[in-house]
Formats: C-alpha cells, sequence, structure tokens
C-alpha cells in the first residue's frame, strides 16, 4: 500500500468510494493564545493497495509530532481490508479514501507540526503543517 495523496482540512467524508473534502489543503493554523485548542480537522488520504495486500487486515496507524520529533499524545489506529471489484484487471492496485478526524487537539506552543501516518509500523507519510499566533 502506498499514499497518493495525504492533506488536512477542516471536515471529509467518504461516500460510494469517493472522497468529499470541505476546507483542505491548508498548512498553517492561526490561533490567538497557547495553548489552542483546535476544534475538529481531518487528516485526508488516498491510498493505492496492491493486489499483495488485499483480503488481509492492515495495520493502519496516525500520529501526531512537533517539529522535533516529540509524540503529541494524539495518535489513532485502525485495521483497513481492502477487497478487489470485479472489474479490476488483473493486477492493478484499488484506489483507496480514508479518512481521519480529530477533534479537540491541543497544540502546547507555536511551532511545526505533522502527522505521520504509518502502515504495520512502517512509515508512509508525513503530513507537515504549522500553527501560529495572531492577534
Amino acid at each position: 500500500m502506498k499514499l497518493t495523496s495525504a492533506m488536512l482540512c477542516d471536515a471529509a467524508q467518504v461516500q460510494s468510494g469517493k472522497l468529499f473534502i470541505l476546507g483542505g489543503g491548508f498548512d498553517t493554523i492561526s490561533v490567538r493564545e497557547f495553548p489552542a485548542a483546535h476544534g475538529p480537522l481531518s487528516l485526508a488520504m488516498v491510498a493505492e493497495v496492491g493486489p499483495e495486500d488485499r483480503q488481509r487486515d492492515l495495520e493502519l496507524q496516525i500520529s501526531l509530532v512537533d517539529e522535533d520529533g516529540h509524540p503529541v499524545g494524539v495518535e489513532a489506529k485502525g485495521m483497513l481490508r481492502v477487497g478487489a471489484p470485479p472489474n479490476l484487471p488483473p493486477g492493478s492496485p484499488s484506489v483507496v479514501p480514508i479518512v481521519s478526524p480529530f477533534n479537540g487537539i491541543t497544540f502546547p506552543e507555536a511551532k511545526g507540526y505533522a502527522f505521520v501516518v504509518s502502515l504495520e509500523g512502517d512509515e508512509l507519510a508525513r503530513v507537515r503543517f504549522r500553527v501560529v499566533q495572531v492577534q
């Protein structure tokens, strides 16, 4: 499995195999003071799942770290199982939209952060962003 795209967004959902995104593609969160509790925030991703990863449980983990690589204490874990549509040519990957919502993340200070997406312990991607203070 590999991620072909991943982005932060205000909200997202998967319906009928399609990814619907609201307020997506940003890399900066502006806050007035720290610590800053943020409302809804989602990580929207698109994965390609090859034939070798179909019909088995795939352990997906998402962890929030700061720019120094220290865990922030926000994590999501889940199992993904992908089948093959009957009309998919042999050997072709399945395209799978994935959404992981987060609510009430508290950012302790202004700095860079990243959601680290891992599959069975191997890092697939880092979605980087920063939190800045504004007046």
